[in-house]
């Protein structure tokens, strides 16, 4: 005679079915009761513990726990998750892999059907067989149920009546219910504790057999949820099956069980009472541990009466707030809450007694409140913040809610804020029209004048009105202007505040208590001329920085047309000083940096030609210290060496200045027009010329395309590179040949190059500037353009 139990727990599953976490719990709960050797006394190799399987898994477990059986042997089946109906009514268990179509239809073949479980049972020798199911439409299982017996065996005196029995946690039109904060389901958490506690043996044999089980769980489980509803169904005897044994020896399980015999409403009666105190003597518990024992089994019960009784008691303190008189219908009605909740008389009595009393006590209090708050509003309208807290504490000594007391202040209030509302709205009508324009027009005052009658309000009523806002305006004028001064003293409209002014500036305007909308309007207006007078600035730094590329030091009639340009920007002799006089140091600083450089390079050329490669070492690194680029220490050397006495030096430099002044007169300076930018030609935009903006400074040749061509289809005729000519060099035009050939004197050493390079400022690219070198001097901005003359090929 063995004893085998399969548990099986699902708690997930695939989408379309909620997961349970209790299932799986559920089934480690009744492993531990079955395993207990004084309860269940299950050996741990005849209980199977299947985790959320999958459907074939369950099955060939339910296959293996039915057959190969004798006919004494006690078979139970167990499981906790879900159950699924399909839409013929069919009860279907769900499984780790149990899923339903896009429709909601369940997919029968990845669930375990009931009809499956009636075959192995029909088909096993075993005359004991249990099956236990905690989930939703449990008991459509039953349906179809059939009897195996051949009435050989008789073996009631060791396991009980035989047969087949199911206990379901619900019908089959219901669903089963987890309660949330437990760790198991409703169902299989009362037939745990009947069990542990011995409850269930109702018949007080030491065995807990199938009905006591069920009828301990059914009545714990309707209590706590009533649209539950446990079944059991049994063939023949299956209902006597004994499944577990009480536990011995511990009287508090006694005493518990018998604590839980004598509860009648959610208290012990009377009897009981009785009974419990001599079974307490007995049991020999002391009466501090009998009375702990019988709270904890009673709370359940208590609290599920209180609810009842404040059930009941909410319903009629509302039907007694909605109307004071209760009719017979009311009384009806009551009557039959009072059957459906199984309250009776004595307990809904004291009930209405009180809340009936509690009414009248709050409709008094209501009519004190009424009273002492229209006392108040007559004697001053609005009330004040001492007013407000002597109502309060009336309201706290008559025990009202704001609620209560909304409706009565409302109601005296309603005439009196009318009025104030009307006064209200001329004192903002007026603010407004103020703020929008002040001193008034007579057009305004006569406007202001038909609202005030609209309003119903008379001249008394809005004189105070009109003295506190004109006085609040005007005074408020004057903190504008103020401000304005303020913020004038600390730009002198010259120059934005720094952050340091700027926090000043705001502590100024904060303290002064003007609008952040109003001081923004101020600053704007400022800002916009400060604006102004440093684009001046800027203009007339370009302006000057321009005439100091073309010529420097400025000539006269420059220097008046710079002067007359600094007028008409409304700038000052001290504003342009202190522009010219950082461009000018900064010019005469780099000017003698180039003679530092040029003296150097001389007094070196007079120890030592060429130089060693110490010397230019030497050389380059004060060429660094100075600042100077490769080119313009080249361009110094180029000059230097080429001379060949002091003499010739000086006719040099007379004659490269010459060359720097000497322009030739055409309609335009550039063939594109009055000015040139790096969008037109490659130079250095870190410089400008006339009114055009700074623009790149590529440091290198472009490649031929990369602007636009002359009106000859020529391109970078300006920029670039220097182009070497075909000219040789002469001091001037005087005597040049009318006819367009080549101007060319074989004494001269140096040769014509034009159009400015990558490397010069926008003023050398011009048509008419040129520039005279010797014609063994090479550099990365000098070059030449190939000519192909008509009839021939290169």
């Amino acid at each position: 005679m063995a004893k085998v139990a399969l548990l099986v727990g699902v708690s997930e599953y695939e989408p379309g079915l909620n997961p349970l976490p209790s299932a799986v719990r559920d089934v480690e709960a009744v492993y531990e009761v079955l395993l207990h050797p004084e309860m269940g006394g299950f050996a741990v190799s005849d209980i199977i513990l299947l985790k959320n399987p999958e459907r074939q898994v369950v099955e060939m477990a339910i296959e293996t726990l039915f057959s190969g059986r004798h006919k004494d042997d006690l078979l139970l089946l167990y499981f906790s998750g879900h159950g699924i109906k399909d839409d013929r009514g069919r009860l279907y268990l769900a499984t780790r892999n149990t899923s339903k179509t896009q429709q909601g239809e369940l997919i029968r073949s990845t669930s375990v059907s009931a009809n499956f479980i009636h075959d192995r049972m029909s088909e096993s020798r075993s005359r004991r067989q249990v099956v236990i199911l905690d989930s939703c439409f449990s008991g459509a299982f039953a349906e179809g149920m059939s009897a195996k017996d051949d009435g050989t065996i008789d073996i009631r005196e060791q396991l009980g009546g035989e047969g087949r029995a199911v206990l379901t946690s619900s019908t089959s039109t219901q669903y089963s219910f987890e309660e949330q904060g437990q760790d198991l389901s409703i169902y299989t958490r009362f037939l745990i504790e009947g069990i542990k506690s011995g409850e269930a043996d109702r018949d007080q044999d030491e065995f807990i057999s199938i009905d006591e089980l069920h009828e301990y769980a059914s009545q714990k489980v309707r209590e706590l949820q009533p649209a539950m509803k446990p079944e059991i169904y049994a063939i023949r005897e299956g209902f006597k099956i004994r499944l577990t044994k009480v536990a011995p020896g511990d009287p508090r399980q006694r005493y518990r069980k018998e604590v839980a015999r004598f509860i009648h409403r959610g208290e012990i009666s009377f009897v009981g009472r009785r009974t419990l105190d001599v079974l307490r003597t007995r049991l020999g518990l002391e009466t501090t541990e009998a009375k702990a024992i019988e709270d904890q089994v009673l709370e359940p019960y208590r609290n599920k009466f209180r609810e009842k009784l404040q059930q009941y008691q909410q319903v009629f303190t509302e039907l007694l707030e909605r109307d004071e008189t209760i009719t017979d219908g009311d009384r009806h009605d009551l009557q039959n809450l009072q059957q459906i909740l199984g309250l009776r008389n004595e307990d809904t009595m004291p009930i209405e007694a009180l809340v009936t009393a509690r009414f009248k006590t709050h409709q008094q209090n209501l009519q004190t409140y009424e009273q002492a708050f229209t006392t108040a509003l007559r004697q001053e309208f609005p009330l004040s913040a001492a007013s407000r807290d002597r109502l309060r504490q009336t309201q706290q000594q008559l025990e009202l809610a704001n609620g209560d007391i909304a409706a009565i202040e409302s109601e005296i209030t309603a005439e009196v804020e009318a009025y104030h509302q009307k006064l209200h709205d001329y004192e903002r009508l007026f603010s407004t029209t103020m703020q929008q324009e002040y001193p008034f027009s007579e057009a305004t005052r006569n406007d202001l004048r038909q609202q005030q009658q609209r309003l119903g309000l008379t001249d008394v009523d809005v004189a105070p009105i009109k003295a506190q806002i004109t006085t609040q305006i005007e005074s408020y004028h004057q903190k504008l202007q103020q401000y304005e001064q303020a913020f004038v003293k600390a730009t002198q409209r010259q120059h934005y505040p720094d952050e340091v002014t700027r926090k000043q500036l705001q502590q100024t305007w904060q303290t002064l208590g003007l609008s952040e909308g109003d001081v923004g309007a101020i600053e704007r207006r400022i800002n916009r001329e400060i604006e102004t007078y440093q684009a001046n600035l800027r203009q007339y730094e370009q302006e000057f920085t321009e005439g100091v590329q073309q010529e420097y030091p400025l000539s006269a009639f420059k220097r008046s047309q710079l002067t007359q340009r600094h007028q008409g920007l409304n700038l000052t002799a001290e504003d342009v000083t202190a522009i010219e006089n950082q461009i000018v140091v900064a010019i005469e600083e780099h000017r003698q940096k180039l003679q530092q450089y040029e003296e150097v390079f001389r007094e070196s050329m007079q120890f030592e030609y060429p130089l060693s490669d110490a010397t230019r070492e030497e050389l380059q690194r004060f060429q660094r210290i100075l600042e100077l680029n490769d080119a313009e220490t080249s361009a110094i050397e180029a000059i230097i060496i080429q001379s060949s006495s002091e003499g010739e030096y000086r006719k040099e430099q007379e004659r490269i200045r010459q060359q720097q002044e000497e322009t030739v007169r055409l309609t335009t300076p550039f063939h594109f027009g009055e000015t040139i930018t790096t969008e037109l030609a490659n130079y250095d935009g870190s410089y400008t010329y006339a009114s055009a903006p700074k623009g790149k400074s590529r440091q290198e040749t472009t490649e031929v395309g990369s602007f636009p061509p002359n009106a000859f289809g020529l391109y970078d005729m300006h920029g670039n590179v220097w182009e070497w000519c075909q000219d040789t060099w002469h001091d001037n035009y005087k005597g040049a040949p009318s006819d367009g050939s080549a101007w060319i004197n074989n004494d001269s050493q140096y040769q014509v190059v034009r159009g400015g390079s990558w490397y010069s400022f926008p003023g050398p690219c011009r048509s008419a500037s040129r520039y005279g070198s010797t014609r063994d001097f090479h550099t990365s901005y000098i070059g030449f353009r190939i000519v192909c003359g008509v009839g021939r090929t290169l």
